[in-house]
């Protein structure tokens, strides 16, 4: 179909343009990038390629663009399952309870220009900073840093969607150079027989010291936790306030009923999902509905899509706080399978803080004007998002 995806994906309300893939063309060419790639469109679909790893890997990167060497998310077993051995204690619940304190003193510093009646941009003033310093808090970054963290964060997300490519290049090395750093005072500490800091720095570094990370995976796995965990949960909050806003009636929901905050936030990770879709490359040619996708080509499975299926979800195109809780989760917002995203805890602890917040101190919430989205199309998100609250 004479469809453009890239020319939709970056719609205020992206959507439209999925209900359109789903109902039309649910194995989508676009041609409309140099070489073509695949989107697909519905639940089921999605969900099979992201149950076949073995067929559909990361390895090219998650990206549209083809990019060897990388960690976590951008790798493959049995490196990806190695590294994320080492990574997952840091997620584990009992961590999130240990660190939930700091992130509330993080979040209270920040929420203090909320106190009273007045406007704003709320992804300046919180959407951004509370993320970059709750995932500096988990790395184990000195609280004197976090400003810094919080810039090199700014340059390398603003990079995503073509920014200046000199300050990204600046701000990755002051990074890698910093991780190293924070490395190379842990390896002392072992050394002298001191107890290292309960962070994940620590845990990677023993990870080294037992030969089951590099110096250049800590490095990218601190780079990626950063990048992938900030950018997605900050979007996450701005686009809460933007439906909060839209939906006082949600707002009011919210305040009569506290413990309609967790299912809350799923059904807004279910609604609006900050990654709208990841990409694999498959490993051979393989059959995809009525197509034959030659081997090693990307195709995007829109996570967002999926989770607004009607196949799947009543009502899909409402956000309903009632739904049932044993579906409230089998959202795809954090992937699925051996890729689900392992900072998945962290990103609902922040946002029940944040959202906590929210409706304590909020009587009502207006955007001031229409919210320029966030650039790179697999993501969806604000750049800025002015708004006046009392």
């Amino acid at each position: 179909m004479a469809y453009s995806h890239l020319e939709r994906a970056n719609d205020l309300e992206p959507s439209d343009g999925h209900r359109v893939l789903r109902e039309k063309c649910p194995l989508h060419r676009e041609e409309n990038f140099d070489p073509p790639f695949y989107v697909v469109s519905r639940h089921d679909d999605v969900l099979k390629i992201l149950k076949s790893p073995e067929l559909w890997g990361n390895s090219d990167g998650p990206g549209v663009f083809y990019q060897k060497g990388g960690v976590l998310g951008s790798a493959d077993d049995p490196d990806h399952a190695r590294q994320r051995k080492v990574l997952r204690e840091v997620f584990l619940p009992s961590k999130m309870r240990s660190i939930e304190n700091r992130l509330k003193m993080i979040r209270n510093d920040l929420w203090k220009v909320f106190e009273k009646p007045g406007s704003g941009d709320f992804v300046d003033l919180f959407a951004f900073p509370f993320p970059a310093f709750a995932i500096a808090e988990i790395l184990g970054v000195d609280p004197k840093d976090r400003e810094k963290f919080h810039k090199w964060a700014d340059d390398i997300v603003a990079g995503l969607g073509g920014g200046d490519l000199e300050l990204v290049d600046k701000a990755n090395l002051e990074l890698w150079s910093y991780i190293d750093e924070l490395v190379e005072e842990r390896l002392l500490l072992m050394e002298t027989g001191n107890q290292l800091p309960d962070d994940a720095i620590s845990t990677m570094t023993i990870a080294f010291s037992n030969g089951q990370l590099s110096r250049r995976e800590i490095q990218q796995l601190g780079h990626q936790l950063l990048v992938a965990g900030h950018e997605t949960t900050a979007s996450l909050l701005a686009l809460m306030i933007y439906r909060l806003s839209a939906q006082p009636e949600l707002l009011t929901e919210l305040k009569n009923d506290h413990n309609l905050i967790e299912p809350a936030i799923e059904e807004f990770l279910r609604f609006d999902s900050p990654v709208q879709g990841l990409f694999r490359t498959n490993s051979s040619s393989c059959p995809v509905l009525d197509s034959v996708i030659p081997a090693g080509t990307k195709l995007q499975a829109m996570f967002a899509s999926a989770n607004r299926d009607p196949e799947i979800w009543d009502d899909p195109d409402s956000i309903r706080f009632d739904r049932d809780p044993r579906l409230s989760r089998q959202h795809l917002a954090f992937g699925w399978g051996v890729h689900y995203c392992i900072g998945a805890p962290l990103a609902r602890l922040e946002a029940h803080l944040a959202l906590e917040k929210i409706v304590e101190s909020f009587t009502t919430i207006e955007i001031l004007e229409e919210p320029p989205t966030t650039p790179p199309f697999i993501l969806r998100g604000f750049t800025k998002l002015n708004i006046r609250w009392t």
